[in-house]
């Protein structure tokens, strides 16, 4: 909806944002035709992982902390290794360091894309979702799957 279409004083009121990581609303004040305030509210209500690695031993949270997203699970590993290592004096070297950061690397391209082909995409074109934008543009969802491969 742009500010023209709406009434010159009006609220524009969105309780649930889809496709945001967590809990999402917008809030939008017009007054006089004008935007006066703009309120995003993105919440990720605590899920207490750290609970799941009561009671295990130090082999285990990389894998259990993966699994916190399925978008992300580099980040949480790595940092689960990182804390592992700073607790036991640990110093890794500069190659681990180096391949480490290209794990990392592959997991941003993936994730990019993902966003970019997978979610944005298809909101930007006027699509329901993905599937829909693939019927008219199969080549651009099977370009996505493809760079999403990539940083696999």
């Amino acid at each position: 909806m742009k500010t023209s279409d709406a009434p010159k004083n009006s609220t524009i009121k969105v309780d649930y944002l889809a496709r945001v990581e967590g809990e999402g609303s917008l809030y939008v004040k017009i007054k006089k035709g004008q935007v006066t305030d703009a309120k995003l509210k993105i919440f990720e209500p605590p899920r207490f992982f750290e609970a799941f690695l009561r009671g295990r031993t130090w082999k285990e949270p990389p894998d259990i902390t993966a699994r916190i997203c399925g978008i992300c699970p580099v980040a949480y590993q790595m940092s689960s290794c990182h804390a592992i290592e700073d607790a036991f004096g640990v110093k890794i070297s500069p190659e681990i360091r180096e391949l480490r950061r290209l794990l990392y690397c592959g997991e941003w391209i993936e994730s990019h894309v993902l966003h970019v082909y997978m979610l944005h995409a298809p909101d930007f074109l006027g699509y329901q979702d993905v599937i829909a934008l693939s019927k008219d543009h199969p080549e651009a969802a099977q370009r996505g799957l493809r760079m999403k491969k990539i940083g696999n």
